[in-house]
């Protein structure tokens, strides 16, 4: 084993091993499904990331911007549509589970990192991947310039009337589904009962465990 593999190795276990205790299963499927795909390792694999990045230099990060709330799994694939507190389908980041305290330059690399990987698997060439990556990190500087320059901020959101193109097409088919229409793709009807679909990730009780 290579000192990079023996580095992953453990990586994975010190940040995974309590889980892995709880429910080997579960986690021999996810290792599997990482083992399958560039990125979905990359996803799967954000405690390598910060471990990685946590040794370099960063000349972006002084004392204030390397000690700012994060997203902490800034990846292409987190990004959908929900209603926010005012009731208004928005385009946004939807997942938070990892938010951290550190360098905002770790958010910025994670995600130019995820379109560099998914440019690859869609065979798109060097060239483009890199204008793809500039074109990202060129717009979020002026996203920041703008929010620098804006009295009050809080009022910000891509929505129906704030987009046009691919996002905004994608809030156009958000806005067809409905709860019942998400109900109907996870349950099932068993009777007069409604019951979660048997699937990857799923098991049926026993009767003593499902009476506790």
């Amino acid at each position: 084993m290579t000192d990079r593999s023996e580095r992953i190795v453990d990586t994975l276990v010190e940040a995974f091993a309590d889980l892995m205790t709880a429910d080997p299963a579960a986690f021999r499927t996810k290792f599997r499904k990482m083992a399958a795909d560039p990125f979905a390792f990359y996803r799967g694999s954000a405690c390598l990331f910060y471990a990685d990045v946590a040794e370099r230099a960063d000349p972006w990060a002084d004392e204030r911007t390397s000690r700012v709330w994060i997203q902490g799994d800034m990846h292409a694939e987190n990004f959908g549509t929900y209603m926010d507190g005012d009731g208004v389908l928005i385009f946004d980041v939807n997942d938070f589970d990892e938010a951290y305290v550190g360098h905002f330059t770790w958010d910025v690399t994670r995600f130019a990192a995820s379109m560099a990987l998914l440019g690859w698997s869609k065979a798109i060439s060097d060239a483009d991947i890199s204008r793809l990556v500039e074109r990202f990190v060129r717009a979020y500087l002026d996203q920041v310039r703008w929010f620098v320059d804006q009295a009050d901020d809080r009022g910000f959101s891509l929505r129906l009337d704030t987009t046009e193109g691919a996002v905004h097409q994608v809030l156009e088919l958000a806005k067809l589904r409905t709860r019942v229409g998400l109900l109907d793709t996870i349950t099932e009807t068993e009777g007069f009962d409604r019951v979660l679909r048997d699937g990857p990730g799923l098991r049926r009780l026993e009767d003593a465990s499902a009476r506790r």
